[in-house]
């Protein structure tokens, strides 16, 4: 049986209030948040994680973007690293309870990734996105790529990601998705969500159907 793929959503986008409260919406349908603001401080990130808390949404879905201190102090289940954040192998091993993410860029980036304790690597952007403007993306071959060298490791799927590139995306060995603004933009978050929910879960049991 395929293991169900996991649904992140990133917070982000030109009003971060907007985002964070299509989070909220959004919450019920996804696997995890991930609370991402480069420009934000600690307190602020503290504040809005807290904002999220008391909406009822769960610690154990709240990953925060570069921040280890925020995580641990709004008891986070996870941090998503990035070149310029702590080594996941530094965060791993004082913190061994958090789930750690990294994002990469690259097969050989999501290697060493894996080689230094990461649990799970974002891997992009797959297709054209509003949010990497003029950027060429890395597409399904460099997807593919990364997923074999992982060797069964969870690679997450992010950029550009419609519901209707689910299909390929599972195919290429992505072990989930993440959404930016195809959640955090739509009118309507909780629908949106629902939709690649809808679609992940479709690919599941199509694969079940056949295996």
């Amino acid at each position: 049986m395929m293991v169900a793929p996991k649904l992140h959503m990133i917070t982000g986008g030109e009003s971060f209030d907007a985002s964070v409260q299509a989070a909220i919406q959004a919450a019920p349908w996804v696997d995890y948040i991930h609370l991402r603001n480069k420009a934000a401080s600690a307190c602020q990130l503290e504040a809005w994680a807290h904002r999220m808390l008391q909406a009822s949404i769960s610690p154990s879905k709240l990953i925060i973007n570069d921040r280890v201190d925020v995580a641990l102090a709004v008891g986070a289940c996870g941090v998503q690293l990035a070149w310029h954040s702590l080594r996941p192998g530094t965060v791993k091993l004082r913190w061994p309870h958090l789930l750690v993410g990294v994002s990469v860029h690259s097969p050989h980036e999501a290697v060493d990734a894996f080689t230094e304790g990461a649990d799970y690597v974002l891997f992009g952007h797959v297709y054209e996105s509003a949010s990497k403007p003029g950027e060429s993306p890395r597409g399904l071959h460099l997807l593919e790529e990364t997923t074999r060298l992982a060797g069964g490791k969870p690679v997450i799927a992010l950029g550009g990601i419609q519901p209707a590139h689910i299909p390929e995306l599972l195919r290429s060995g992505a072990t989930g998705i993440a959404v930016l603004s195809g959640i955090g933009a739509a009118v309507n978050p909780a629908h949106a969500a629902q939709e690649y929910r809808s679609a992940v879960l479709k690919e599941v049991i199509l694969h079940d159907a056949h295996d």
